[in-house]
């Protein structure tokens, strides 16, 4: 599994060093916009693995979270400093690169490191694009790193894509309800939203899908 991580970890990276990141998408996320009220009814210390350099972070910052994120690449973190104009703090906490500005902390390194003794255990996650950046023999590990760090009664704002993988292989990866079910078994699951968008993703059609879901799911 330590291979399959290190593979994955320096396929992210490269990505970064070669800026392809087709998979990067500015502005704040809608269905953040619309949905996180309801999953975050008060401020609590939230987590947002694979984040590279989302908006996102800095929106959630400004509702009166404490956001962590976490990215592989350093490139994203100065990036995301840069574009939203934050005067960071740098310090080497090994295994990663801490970069602090207010309410928002960056963690470099790999989320598979991350441990309550390091980072602490937090009260919310906001997935937009962490568990189907992963293959399918990641995922079972990267739910049970997630949920090792949670605090009690912490909720999870999941977004999540449905596809047929013989049409496109990933990433982004294909993650059917039943396996987010399987990843979180024993968690109350919601489903908030579920929409077709590949009119709204013209790459993926490009590359051959006929269709394809977003769906947001609500887990605590």
């Amino acid at each position: 599994m330590m291979y399959a991580v290190a593979m994955n970890r320096d396929y992210w990276i490269d990505r970064w060093k070669e800026n392809r990141i087709g998979f990067h998408k500015a502005g704040v996320n809608p269905l953040l916009k619309r949905f996180w009220p309801r999953v975050a009814a008060a401020p609590g210390r939230t987590l947002v693995p694979l984040c590279g350099k989302s908006d996102d972070l800095a929106w959630i910052a400004n509702c009166g979270h404490d956001v962590v994120g976490v990215d592989v690449s350093e490139i994203a973190a100065r990036s995301f400093a840069s574009e939203h104009g934050l005067e960071v703090t740098v310090v080497e906490n090994p295994p990663f690169t801490t970069l602090r500005s207010g309410r928002i902390t960056y963690l470099v390194g790999d989320f598979f490191d991350l441990t309550p003794t390091n980072a602490g255990r937090f009260d919310l996650v906001y997935d937009r694009a962490a568990l189907i950046a992963l293959p399918e023999d990641l995922r079972a590990a990267y739910a049970r790193q997630l949920r090792s760090l949670l605090a009690p009664g912490a909720q999870i704002f999941l977004i999540s894509l449905e596809y047929d993988p013989q049409q496109m292989s990933g990433p982004p990866h294909s993650v059917p309800e039943s396996e987010v079910r399987m990843l979180f078994d024993g968690c109350t699951i919601e489903k908030l939203h579920e929409v077709d968008c590949l009119e709204d993703e013209p790459r993926f059609k490009e590359r051959g899908l006929q269709w394809m879901k977003e769906i947001v799911y609500y887990i605590r």
